[in-house]
Order: structure tokens, then sequence, then C-alpha cells
């Protein structure tokens, strides 16, 4: 047994469906989880207990880790309107980073998807974790529909 695993990172979102769709059709995810529930107020902190929510978990293809999580609550108790034209993360946002063999198609369908492309696919490198050598990579940036924020990578 793995102690401590990480497992899913989960976003509020306006619309959970239409939020999972995004990565359905750009990322080729698949749909793990589909349910309104009554929420815990408690987790996260943002609801009284009982409201009611919409949560669409996705599966990569591994079969624990690498799940990512939309929850919409079906009556908000907060502003949900989702920033537009971002150009820059904020402090406290997260990063998702996701590595692909497609970067190109991935790209492609992301802008047809209706993502804000901060930078289109690129080749850097960064210093390997040891320091005596660098990863290369081919990355793009960019914001979801709904503003979060990802890197798109493959290893070259």
């Amino acid at each position: 047994m793995v102690e401590n695993l990480f497992r899913r990172t989960t976003f509020l979102v306006p619309d959970a469906r239409a939020a999972a769709k995004f990565y359905v059709d750009v990322f080729g995810w698949k749909t793990w989880y589909d349910n309104e529930l009554s929420v815990d107020w408690r987790f996260p902190p943002a609801a009284p207990d009982g409201a009611r929510a919409h949560l669409v978990l996705l599966q990569v293809e591994d079969p624990k880790v690498g799940m990512l999580g939309l929850l919409q609550y079906l009556e908000p108790p907060f502003d949900t309107a989702v920033p537009t034209k971002r150009s820059k993360v904020r402090m406290g946002e997260a990063i998702l980073v996701i590595e692909t063999r497609e970067i190109d198609a991935v790209h492609q369908r992301a802008l047809k998807a209706g993502a804000n492309v901060v930078t289109p696919p690129v080749n850097w490198k960064v210093p390997s974790n040891d320091g005596k050598g660098w990863i290369q990579l081919r990355s793009m940036s960019l914001f979801d529909p709904n503003g979060i924020y990802m890197e798109v990578n493959v290893l070259l």
C-alpha cells in the first residue's frame, strides 16, 4: 500500500458537464464519475451543509492517479463568473501539468474547444533533477474555458 498517494485535483466550475467536455474533447479523458450529491459543508468549506452539487471526475490512463474533478454547486454560494482573456496565473492557483505524445494535435483541439492559448508549442529545456543535465521538452501554455491554467508537455 502506498502512503499519502496524491489522487486528484478538483476545481470549482460553473458547469461541471461543460467543463468536463473540454478535457474529453482535447485530451480524450474518460468520465469516471458523474453524479449530483449533497455536500458536507467542510469538504470543501464553501457552501451550507447539504447543498446540492454536481461532481464529474475524469480519468486518464492510470487507474488510480491522474484524475481531474470538476465540482459545480447547483445553487452557488459565491460568484461564478469565469475570468476571460487571462494571460497570467495568480498566487495560490493550481497549475495542471499534462504530458502528451501529441502536443500539436492537442494544441489544435484546444483552440477549437475554446482555450485561451498563451504560448503555442515551443521547444525548450529545464535542468534535470540531479542538476547534471537537461530535460528537453516541447510545451504549450493555456487557460481552459473556465480560466484553469495548464502546461502541456512532451519529452523530446
